[in-house]
Parts: structure tokens; sequence; C-alpha cells
């Protein structure tokens, strides 16, 4: 099942996180102590590989401690800390649409939550269908009995009278059943079951010849309800098939690295002497990996070891030398073979070189040894070769252990992943998580740039810490702490950088959100089967208007003129003449103004015009948190006039960066709905989208 959002409450420094969506790859920034790890060790323990579970003396926000959770061991149980909503398979929403009356609207998603006791629990997405057992069934059946009571003839005049009284009574006793029953709302509840049982046991009383059908026939139907109630609803066994489908929440940290030498009578020493919650040390965790992976029994490598094992030893007979042999045999025919299987794994995954590994038996020792491709006759031990690639092979080794068949889609959580690699085999990493995400959903912390997809970083979740000490997470908007989002300006800068001089299609655009907002529209128009951007076109947020003649000057320092675009307003004239006049002259097709694109050249456009109200206005609800209106006294053509001063007259306070995060607002809804946007919205991109194509043939670019 696909994760789609999160929440985290009750967790060390994080009281409640709020909902935080959820991409396939989903990085979390921030600086230190700010809570990063804190967030995936809750959603490890949502639903963890291992037995791990959460821990109120360890994991319960110390502040509260002593008022929220020792006072009341039961409650805090129930208390939930971490909740995931999923998107529920086309299997499941069959299944609840079969048990869903006709008036209920079919579930959509699943929130599951995990609660300090260890328990998961259940709630369906717009609403939880009604899985209650109504009391009506008891009601009708009570009248059904009533009727057949009532039109129960006796043919005996002795025995008309005794009948008379009896049958009074029982008319009674259902007026009586039939208000303790309309009192419950739910016949599966302890007070249902208790109603249920005590009927059936008083119906024994009224039981005569005359009576015997009409209560064999209600008796039925008591106990078909009563064993309807002992059982889980239809809705509740989906619940159940849910929560066995989780996938597994995978953890790694930089402490789980492997060691080239494993001395094993140590590690079976200390991996049966785990900790009794069943938390094995992170070390212990990835070396069982690998055992694991090699699909080689450690305590069967000791018994085969030198010690006790001479072959020279005259007490042993020709039959057990015999089969001391064949075992070591095989054995060293299994870690040959383990291996090569492991090289040509690791290989299509680590992109730096290729290296060979080798499993071996060194007396009571268990050696790794490594080759790389740039000099194979020469063997090092795991621990000579850089960190980076001691880091990714350890985790390497975990993720194929932990997400085997049994764990198959697993959610992987991997914190401060590649520290020790290279940048540029950091940006490799980036890209391995992308080929990951294809099957295995992904989160990880960083505070290093090149962690970071320049091109993606609607996928970044900032993290900060308030001033009382609490983790916030930042879902549609970037805080104003310059240390949090420095990495993510840095990755910006960087994906600009690397796109300078790589791509002979460049189109300048003034900034972030004039790039969130085109290849959004480019998507969009795509999948309308309108124009959109070609594919080789590499956008280049400038950082303002006063910077395009600056980059402007580099491209066309390295003979690669690029396609501006600049708004139309003041400042977009005034730099359009000054280009036209020194790197332009001459090619004036090379700038576009957006006014004359959209068929408006006396009025101010920009690309927020292009978006229009419909979207912009609510997203700038959400950015300011509270409601909030354009003023239709604000005069002004252009949008983003129109709410700055809608804005002032309301007196809401626009954040500084307030159209990039209504940006990102506005760009995820549309990534999230599967409805077209506004069609008037399409025609202008598709415009702009004809006009960007028309510009590169105009100077010189004309495939």
């Amino acid at each position: 099942m696909k994760a789609l959002r999160f929440r985290i409450r009750n967790f060390r420094n994080i009281n409640d996180s709020g909902w935080i969506p959820l991409d396939k790859v989903t990085a979390f920034v921030g600086r230190n102590e700010s809570g990063k790890t804190a967030i995936l060790k809750a959603l490890h323990i949502f639903n963890p590989s291992s037995t791990e579970h959460y821990d109120g003396q360890r994991d319960f926000p110390r502040d509260r401690y002593s008022s929220d959770f020792i006072t009341d061991r039961e409650r805090a149980a129930a208390l939930p800390v971490c909740s995931v909503e999923f998107e529920l398979t086309e299997e499941i929403e069959r299944d609840l649409v079969a048990h869903l009356p006709d008036n209920t609207g079919t579930p959509r998603s699943a929130i599951v939550t995990r609660h300090y006791g260890g328990h998961h629990s259940v709630d369906f997405a717009p609403s939880n269908p009604s899985d209650r057992l109504s009391p009506s069934r008891l009601t009708d059946a009570l009248h059904t009995f009533d009727t057949k009571i009532r039109t129960i003839r006796v043919r005996s005049s002795e025995d008309r009278d005794s009948f008379l009284t009896l049958r009074k009574t029982i008319r009674q006793w259902i007026r009586d059943s039939t208000t303790a029953a309309n009192a419950l709302d739910d016949l599966r509840t302890e007070d249902g079951l208790a109603l249920l049982s005590r009927l059936l046991e008083e119906l024994k009383q009224y039981n005569c010849p005359q009576t015997t059908t009409a209560i064999d026939a209600v008796r039925v139907c008591l106990n078909g309800l009563r064993e309807t109630a002992q059982e889980d609803s239809p809705v509740e066994e989906i619940r159940k098939t849910i929560i066995k489908c989780l996938p597994m929440f995978i953890y790694f940290e930089n402490y789980g690295i492997l060691d080239s030498a494993i001395w094993l009578s140590r590690f079976l020493r200390d991996r049966d002497d785990k900790h009794t919650d069943g938390v094995i040390a992170p070390r212990l965790r990835t070396i069982n990996a690998m055992f694991k992976q090699a699909n080689v029994d450690p305590d069967e490598i000791v018994s085969l070891g030198d010690s006790g094992t001479d072959e020279t030893d005259v007490r042993l007979d020709k039959e057990e030398l015999d089969q001391r042999k064949k075992r070591r045999e095989e054995r060293t025919i299994v870690l040959s073979s383990a291996s090569r299987a492991i090289s040509t794994k690791f290989s299509d995954w680590w992109g730096q070189r290729r290296h060979a590994i080798r499993y071996a038996v060194d007396g009571d020792f268990f050696r790794i040894w490594v080759t790389d491709n740039r000099r194979p006759d020469v063997e090092m031990e795991l621990e000579s070769r850089s960190k980076g690639f001691q880091w990714f092979f350890s985790f390497y080794l975990v993720f194929l252990a932990e997400s085997d068949a049994e764990h198959k889609n697993a959610f992987l959580l991997l914190d401060e992943p590649g520290l020790h690699l290279h940048p540029t085999a950091q940006k490799d990493l980036i890209q391995f998580f992308e080929r990951l995400s294809e099957s295995n959903q992904l989160a990880y912390t960083t505070h290093s740039p090149f962690m970071i997809d320049g091109e993606r970083l609607d996928r970044v979740r900032p993290v900060t810490e308030d001033e009382t000490g609490h983790c916030r997470v930042s879902a549609e908007t970037w805080p104003d702490d310059r240390d949090t989002i420095f990495p993510l300006h840095a990755a910006a800068g960087y994906a600009i950088m690397r796109g300078l001089f790589r791509h002979r299609k460049n189109l300048l655009v003034e900034g972030l959100t004039d790039y969130l907002y085109l290849q959004a529209l480019s998507e969009q128009c795509a999948r309308a089967n309108r124009p959109a951007l070609p594919e080789d076109v590499h956008i280049v947020p400038c950082g303002g208007t006063k910077n395009i003649g600056t980059l402007a000057s580099l491209f066309l320092s390295e003979s690669a003129r690029p396609l501006i675009l600049l708004d139309g307003d003041d400042p977009g004239r005034a730099r359009k003449d000054a280009l036209i006049q020194k790197l332009y002259c001459g090619q004036h097709a090379g700038v576009l103004m957006l006014n004359e694109v959209l068929g408006s050249p006396d009025d101010d456009r920009e690309m927020e015009d292009i978006v229009r109200s419909e979207y912009l206005v609510p997203a700038v609800s959400r950015v300011v948190g509270r409601p909030f209106n354009l003023d239709d006294e604000v005069a002004d053509d252009r949008l983003t006039v129109r709410i700055k001063d809608s804005a002032k007259r309301q007196g809401i306070p626009l954040p500084e960066n307030w159209k990039w995060s209504a940006a990102t607002v506005v760009v995820s809804s549309w990534a999230e709905t599967a409805s077209s946007v506004d069609g008037r919205v399409l025609d202008a991109a598709a415009r702009l989208f004809a006009a960007i194509r028309e510009g590169f043939r105009a100077i010189g670019h004309d495939k």
C-alpha cells in the first residue's frame, strides 16, 4: 500500500507534527537536534521489521511524562504515536464496497495508528463505514415473535384460560425486551451480548406445546444474532487485513556499518544476549543481514571451524572425517556462490566503480574482502575501503535481508545517508533513491545540499525546532530559518549551475516561482495533449530580473545563447531594453515578454496571472492559515498586486516568501488530483509554450 502522509504525536520532542505529505522519495532537512531522527524512529517503530515497540519511559516527551503518562498507565497505552494514511488497494476497496450500505460513501484511504500499547487501530477516510450490528434486527425478530404468539389458537376450553395468561405474559416480555433493545446502539458490545444471552435464557420459561414452534423460530434468530455479535464485523476483518498488509518500515543509520573481520564466537554471544525488548544493536543487525543474504548459518560455521576439528586427529574415523570434509566443501561452495551473487547485485547499485566481494572463513573469523575493477589484483579488507563504500554496502545488505518476499514494498528510512560520500557520489545516491522508489517508498534525513535534488524541491520537508524546543515540520512553506533552508538554496543553486552549459536549450526566467509553475504547467499540458515544453529545455531561475543579464552573458561566453522570458511589468520592460541594446542586439526574438505572449501588450502580466485566482487564492489562504479573499475594490490587473493589496486591507500579513509557498501548494494540488486543470489556464500555458518553441527556433535551435 502506498503511504500518502503521516502524523506523529507524543514522541520525544514532537507533541503533534500535524499531517506531513509523503512522496516516492521524501527528504527531511534541518539542523542537528531539530528532530529529524525522531521522525524516522517514530515511523520505523510504526511497523518495524524487528520487534521494537514504543517505550513510554524512553520515547514519551519528558516535559509531559509525569503529568500525562505515569498517572494513568491504561490511558497512556491508548495514546497515539504515529499515524500513516495509506491509499487503499483495489482489492480492499472492493471488499469494503461489498459490505457498505448503499447510502455510504466509499472510503479511499485507511489511516492506521500505532499506540503506546503496541496495538494498531484503523480508520477510513473520508469517513468510517458503519460496522455496528443494528438492534433493529433484534426488534424485528421480537415483532415477528409477537405476531406469531397473537395468532396462536387453543382448541381446548380448559387450556384457553391458562394460555391467555401465558400469552399476556409473553407479550409483556416482548415489549420490555424491545424497549431494552432500542436503548442500545450496537449489539456488538458487552451490553448487546448480555441482552441476547439473557433473552435466550428467559425464553425457556415460556415454552409449552402451543408456543414451541414460535419459540424455536425466535431462538434460532437470537442465536444467529449472538453468534454474529461475537464475531468481528466484515469491516473489522478488513481492518485486520490492512494491518497484515502494512509495509515494513526499515531503518538504517551509520552505526550499522560492518567490520571486515567478524569474530564469530563474540557475535553469537552478543546475538544471544540482545536486549530483552527485542532491539538488536545496529551492527549485529547488519551482520545478521549479511548471513541471511549469504544463506550461511554462523552456528554451522563455528562448528566447522579449525578449533577441535584437526583432520589428523586419530580419534576421527574415516566416515566422520569424510563427512567433515564434505561439509567444509559445501561451506566453501556456498560462500563462493554468495560472493558472486552479492558482487553482481551490488555492482548494479553502486555506480562509482565495479567491485568484487569475497566472503571467507579464517578460523573463528568471518572475513569480507573487496577488489575493484581499477586494481583487480589488490584485495583489501572492507574497513580499508572508503567510509562511503562501507556505508552503502552495509545498507544494501540490510535492505536485501529485510525487504525480501516477506517484506515486499518496504518503506525505507535512512538517517543521514552518504555522509562519507564524495559530493558526486551523493548525487549518484539520489539517483539510486529514485530507482529504488519504483518499488519501495523512501524517506531520509540530511543537511547536505548534495543530498537534495534541486529539481525536486517539492519533496523536501524542512524540520526546525521552535522556541520551546519542540520539533516542527514544514509541509507547505519554507521556515524563516536560514540555517535550515541553506541546503535547499544550495541545492537549487547547484542544479542551476549544473545545467548552465550542459544543455543547448536553456530558458532563463526571473525566479524559482516561475520555474515551478512552468514545470507543473508543462506536465498538465502534456497530460491534456496540448503543446508543452520540449523535453530538452532546461529552465534556469536567475534569482531576480537584475541577474538575468549576468547569467545570459555566461551562456553567451560558451556560445550557448539562451531564450529569456520576462514578466510583462516595468522591471521586465527595462531589462528587455537593456538586453536588446547589448547582449541581444539583432536577436530580439530571444527575449519574450509574458504580456505580449498572452496577447495583452499594454497590460502588466506575471506568471501568476496564467495560474488564475481560482487556484492561487485558496493557496494563499493555506499559506497564511486563515480565510483570504480578493477585495473587489482593488483594481490592478496583476493578480499578485491584488493579493497584496487585499491582504493589507484585511489586516493579513503575507510572509516574505508567500509567492513561492503558494506556488508549492498549487503545484502539489495539481499533482495530487486526477481531474484536469481549468481549460483557460491550459490555453494560456499552451500559448506560452508555443511561443517558447518558436523563440528557440528564431535564435537558431531548430531541433
